[in-house]
């Protein structure tokens, strides 16, 4: 079984959700004291975003397809950032038909370990996995000589150019970005196989 571990960024980008449909499950680190902790005041940042995201994709051939799920989500009262980031990995997910079993590691019996690449063994070895998948930025930050009986693998992402609003493809914006422009067919552009 492969895990991946990752905090709920805000709309991420493709990478993210490659390294996700990969997985058999996705342990959502909400156990990070200082994403925890980030508190949504007020709802005037709503608008804005939903103002900023109308602007910049009305246009996009799939937004009308996907705009009023995102809009509704955004218009909630949101109090906790990670709560909604992980809202809009889910609703994202969904969008790219990636079924991988989300975790949260406070669910998890606690790690022993403060040490960073310990509480990922231990949260692979938690969810029963025998494969820890890492994106490519774990090769500066994993002590790779601490997986010992769970194995480390790294997702390789490359983007696939396709064709964009404005000029140039723009390697690595938010998936919406994707989906937006290439509806179901984004799913396409992720690589679910080996490597």
């Amino acid at each position: 079984m492969i895990v991946t571990v990752h905090q709920p960024n805000y709309l991420p980008y493709l990478g993210l959700f490659q390294k996700v449909a990969r997985a058999d499950v996705l342990v959502i680190y909400d156990t990070v004291r200082s994403l925890g902790d980030v508190r949504i005041a007020g709802t005037s940042w709503s608008l804005q975003h939903r103002k900023m995201i109308d602007a910049n994709y009305r246009k996009a051939p799939f937004y009308g397809s996907y705009a009023s799920e995102l809009q509704a989500v955004l218009k909630r009262p949101w109090t906790s950032l990670a709560e909604l980031n992980e809202e809009m990995i889910g609703v994202v997910c969904r969008w790219l038909s990636i079924g991988t079993r989300r975790v949260h590691a406070s669910a998890l019996p606690p790690s022993e370990s403060a040490d960073p690449t310990e509480k990922l063994v231990h949260f692979a070895r938690s969810v029963g996995a025998d494969t820890f998948l890492s994106g490519e930025g774990g090769h500066e930050y994993l002590d790779e000589g601490k997986f010992t009986d769970v194995r480390l693998a790294y997702d390789h992402f490359r983007p696939t150019p396709y064709p964009q609003l404005f000029g140039d493809f723009i390697p690595n914006l938010s998936a919406i970005d994707a989906i937006f422009n290439r509806g179901d067919a984004a799913t396409g552009l992720l690589k679910t196989g080996g490597g």
